[in-house]
């Protein structure tokens, strides 16, 4: 199977045979993927649903959230191209931990849980691979836990746009924003006053700029430095 996603953690990379020929990839576990879209707002997988599928996002957003035993939803986590598989802890329970939405109309490969197990048996390769997919999402929980457990609403907020935008390609350009404020201040424990306060302050210093559903960062050091803390805004 020949794929264009080449964060994937089973692409193997090849040169295109033509100059206007990107590079291709070849996929370590072609037999057992399908490509799948979900549009904005739909269900990958539920939580408590059994399980059979793991994904890899190649398009778009995917919100993961957690259901409180009292009821409320906690966002524990995010996949995009450049980040994460949906669905990993399946590998190891029968059933889906946390609940997957698509933020976004999005594109996924989705992999069958067994065959994926059986390649794993098989194929050293796949397995370390799968290895680094465990890392990266064990990374992405950390940073959240980071960012939630930064001292100042600012460095917060920095923090977790900085895990939420595309860590290749970066400049002045617009990026889609996958949570809205009310979310941002539900993951980090602050109030809705409180974001729409400081990134407005930190618009009027111009790092960045966020019209309603998207963003661009003007001054990636300074928010950088505003996520370690070493830099507030006043």
């Amino acid at each position: 199977m020949k794929c264009r996603n080449m964060e994937c953690p089973f692409s193997v990379q090849r040169s295109g045979s033509g100059k206007s020929e990107r590079l291709a990839s070849n996929c370590l576990v072609a037999d057992s993927v399908k490509e799948v879209s979900f549009s904005k707002g739909d269900f990958i997988f539920s939580q408590d649903q059994q399980s059979c599928c793991v994904f890899i996002v190649t398009r778009g957003v995917v919100k993961i959230v957690s259901v409180t035993p009292d009821g409320r939803e906690q966002i524990v986590g995010f996949a995009n191209p450049h980040k994460l598989m949906v669905g990993l802890q399946s590998l190891s329970n029968d059933h889906y931990v946390n609940s997957a939405v698509a933020e976004t109309n999005i594109t996924a490969c989705k992999i069958r849980r067994r065959a994926l197990l059986s390649a794993v048996t098989h194929n050293a390769n796949v397995a370390l691979r799968l290895i680094d997919a465990l890392n990266a999402q064990l990374a992405m929980t950390r940073s959240l836990m980071r960012a939630v457990e930064h001292q100042s609403a600012a460095s917060k907020i920095a923090a977790l746009l900085l895990l939420l935008l595309p860590t290749t390609g970066r400049s002045s350009k617009r990026f889609v924003l996958p949570v809205s404020r009310v979310e941002i201040a539900n993951i980090l424990g602050l109030s809705e006053e409180t974001v729409c306060r400081q990134m407005a302050d930190m618009k009027r210093q111009d790092i960045l700029y966020a019209p309603r559903g998207s963003i661009e960062i003007h001054d990636w050091d300074r928010l950088r430095a505003i996520a370690d803390e070493s830099q507030m805004i006043h």
